[in-house]
C-alpha cells in the first residue's frame, strides 16, 4: 500500500512534462523573443521618421561588421560562430548583447571555480599511486590514449576487471536492485532523469531499508531532466527515508547562462566496489516496465567491479561537492577499493585496459568527442555506433567520413521515430551527409534506441552517457567507460549485430521520401544545432 506522498509522486510521473523540459532547454526561444523585441523597436523607429531609420541601419551595419571581424579572430568551433552570426545579422543590437551574456557567463564562473576546487581536492587521492599507474600506462598497448586522458582529465587507466554488459534497461535494473541490497557502507546515485514512478519507489524502499541499517545514501539528480522530481517536497520525501539528496543546478526564476550545463551522467557506486554507468536513466519506461511512447526502449549499461570503481566514485563526489561548503573526506570513499595485482590474461598478448572517463563544459577539453575520434582513427576493419541523436561538428564528421573512405566499415544505428521532433529533423540532414560519404545508416524499428555505444575491430569499445550531439560534447557533464582488448567487447558487438536484425537501412532515396516538412525543418534549424 502506497503512502499519500508516494501516490502523489507516482501521479506526477504520469504528467506530460516533456514539452516543459524542452521549453526550459531551448535557447532558440530566447532568440525568437529578442528578434520580436527588435522588430517592435524597428517599427517604432520607422514611425518616428526616415532619419532615425537611417541612423539605426547605419549603426546596425557597423556593429554587424565589427562583430563579424571579432568572431573570425576568436578561437572556437566554426559551427558555434555561424550560429551566432544569424541572430546578430537579423537583430544586431540584441544579438550582440545575447552573445556577451552567454560568453561572459557570469553564472558559470562560480560553477567553474567550485568544480576546479573539487577536482584539485579529489584528484590527488585518485592518482595517489602515481608510480604504479604510470608504469601500467606506459606499458599498455594504448599508452598514447592513456597518457592523454590522464593528462587532460586526471583519469587513470586500469587493468581489465570484471565487467558486465546489459543490452536493455530491464536487465540493468534487475542487477542494480540485487547489488543495492548488498550494500554495507555507502550508495551513491547520480542520474539525469529520476522519474517519480513505481520503479523509483521500489528503489527508494530498498534505500530506506539500507539507510536504517547505517548505510550512507546520497542521490544527485538534474533539475531539468528530473524537473518534476526536483522539488523540495521530493527532497523531504527522500530525507524522511534517510536519504541525502541534491538537485544539480536548480532552476532559478532569473536568466542564467550556466543553466545550460546539465548533469547528463548516469552513475551508481556501491561501497566503492561496484559501479554502474551507461545510457539508462531511472524510469519505468527505460526499464521497459511501461510503454508510454514506444513499444520497446533499447538502452545499454555496464557494471564494473574492481579498482576502476575509484574513478566513478571520484566523479560522483566532484559533482556532489560543486556547491558544498563542507570539506569532503575523499580518501574515505575513494580509498575503499584496494589495488588489485596486474596479471596478464591467458592466451593474450596484452592486458585488457579500461578507462572510466568524464567530461564537462569547463575543462577546456573535448574528452568525450576525442574518445570517439580515437576509436575511429585507429580502426582498420569496422566501427559500429548506436546513438539516439546525430548532430555533430565538422571534426567528428570528417573523422567518420575519413574512416569510411579508408575502407573501414562504419555503421550507425539510430531511432526510426522521433523522441524530440526538431532534433530528429536536424539529425536526418546529418545522416544524409554520412550516407553520401559512405557511412551505413540503419534505423531501429522495434521502438526507440537510446544506447550510446562505439565498438571498433573487436578490440575497442566505449559505453556511457555521451550522445553524438553538441550538447553532450560541449555543454553537459557526461561519463563513460572505455575498454581495450577486453572480453566483454565481443558481447557489446554481439548486441549491435542483434540490434541490426531489427533495423532498416537508410539510403539517399529513403531521405528523399521523407516528408518535405521534415526536410525543410531540418535544413532551416540545422544552423541552431550547436545550441540544441
Amino acid at each position: 500500500m502506497k503512502t499519500r506522498i508516494e501516490r502523489f509522486f507516482y501521479k506526477q510521473a504520469k504528467k506530460h512534462w516533456r514539452f516543459m523540459r524542452n521549453l526550459i532547454y531551448n535557447r532558440i526561444l530566447l532568440y525568437i523573443l529578442l528578434i520580436l523585441v527588435q522588430i517592435l523597436a524597428f517599427s517604432t523607429i520607422f514611425i518616428w521618421g526616415l532619419k532615425s531609420l537611417s541612423i539605426y541601419l547605419g549603426g546596425s551595419f557597423v556593429l554587424t561588421t565589427a562583430f563579424f571581424i571579432f568572431l573570425v579572430n576568436c578561437p572556437g568551433k566554426l559551427e558555434f560562430k555561424v550560429t551566432w552570426l544569424l541572430p546578430v545579422v537579423i537583430a544586431p543590437f540584441f544579438g550582440i548583447v545575447l552573445y556577451v551574456i552567454f560568453h561572459t557567463n557570469t553564472g558559470g564562473r562560480a560553477l567553474k571555480k567550485n568544480l576546479h576546487k573539487t577536482k584539485k581536492d579529489s584528484n590527488p587521492v585518485l592518482l595517489e599511486n602515481t608510480k604504479k599507474l604510470r608504469a601500467f600506462e606506459e606499458n599498455n598497448p594504448i599508452s598514447d590514449f592513456s597518457a592523454y586522458i590522464r593528462n587532460v582529465g586526471s583519469y587513470p587507466s586500469y587493468p581489465e576487471s570484471q565487467i558486465e554488459y546489459y543490452p536493455g534497461g530491464e536487465f540493468f535494473v534487475k542487477d542494480l536492485i540485487k547489488e543495492l541490497k548488498k550494500a554495507k557502507h555507502f550508495i551513491f546515485i547520480e542520474f539525469f532523469i529520476i522519474s517519480a514512478d513505481e520503479s523509483w519507489l521500489e528503489i527508494v524502499s530498498i534505500l530506506k531499508e539500507k539507510a536504517a541499517q547505517g548505510v550512507e545514501i546520497r542521490v544527485l539528480y538534474d533539475a531539468v531532466g528530473s524537473v518534476f522530481s526536483a522539488t523540495k517536497a521530493h527532497q523531504e520525501f527522500l530525507k524522511d527515508a534517510g536519504i541525502k539528496s541534491k538537485i544539480f543546478l536548480p532552476l532559478a526564476p532569473v536568466f542564467a547562462t550556466h543553466q545550460n550545463n546539465r548533469d547528463h551522467r548516469k552513475i551508481v557506486v556501491i561501497d566503492g566496489k561496484v559501479a554502474f554507468t551507461g545510457g539508462v536513466n531511472i524510469s519505468s519506461e527505460y526499464f521497459n516496465r511501461v510503454h508510454k511512447r514506444f513499444k520497446y526502449w533499447k538502452d545499454t549499461a555496464v557494471k564494473i567491479q574492481g579498482e576502476a570503481v575509484k574513478t566513478f566514485t571520484t566523479m560522483f563526489l566532484q559533482g556532489w561537492n560543486i556547491f558544498s561548503k563542507e570539506t569532503e573526506d575523499y580518501a574515505k570513499y575513494i580509498g575503499m577499493t584496494k589495488s588489485s595485482p596486474i596479471q596478464k590474461k591467458e592466451n593474450s598478448k596484452h592486458n585488457g585496459v579500461i578507462i572510466p572517463y568524464g567530461d564537462d563544459a569547463y575543462n577546456n577539453e573535448d574528452i568525450a568527442e576525442n574518445t570517439y575520434s580515437y576509436i575511429l582513427s585507429h580502426a582498420k576493419k569496422y566501427v559500429h555506433i548506436t546513438t539516439p541523436y546525430v548532430m555533430i561538428d565538422t571534426v567528428l564528421m570528417n573523422e567518420l567520413l575519413f574512416a569510411a573512405h579508408r575502407g573501414v566499415e562504419v555503421s550507425v544505428i539510430v531511432p526510426s521515430k522521433p523522441d524530440h521532433f526538431i532534433s530528429f529533423c536536424i539529425g536526418k540532414t546529418f545522416l544524409k551527409d554520412l550516407i553520401d560519404g559512405g557511412v551505413k545508416v540503419f534505423t531501429y524499428d522495434e521502438g526507440f534506441i537510446h544506447a550510446k555505444n562505439f565498438t571498433g575491430d573487436d578490440i575497442m569499445a566505449t559505453v556511457g552517457s555521451v550522445n553524438l550531439d553538441y550538447r553532450s560534447f560541449f555543454h553537459h557533464f557526461e561519463c563513460g567507460l572505455f575498454m581495450y582488448d577486453c572480453e566483454i567487447i565481443k558481447k557489446i558487438e554481439g548486441d549491435f549485430q542483434e540490434t541490426m536484425q531489427h533495423s532498416t537501412e537508410m539510403t539517399a532515396e529513403t531521405y528523399k521520401k521523407l516528408s518535405p516538412f521534415i526536410r525543410f525543418v531540418g535544413r532551416i534549424m540545422r544552423v541552431f544545432a550547436p545550441i540544441m
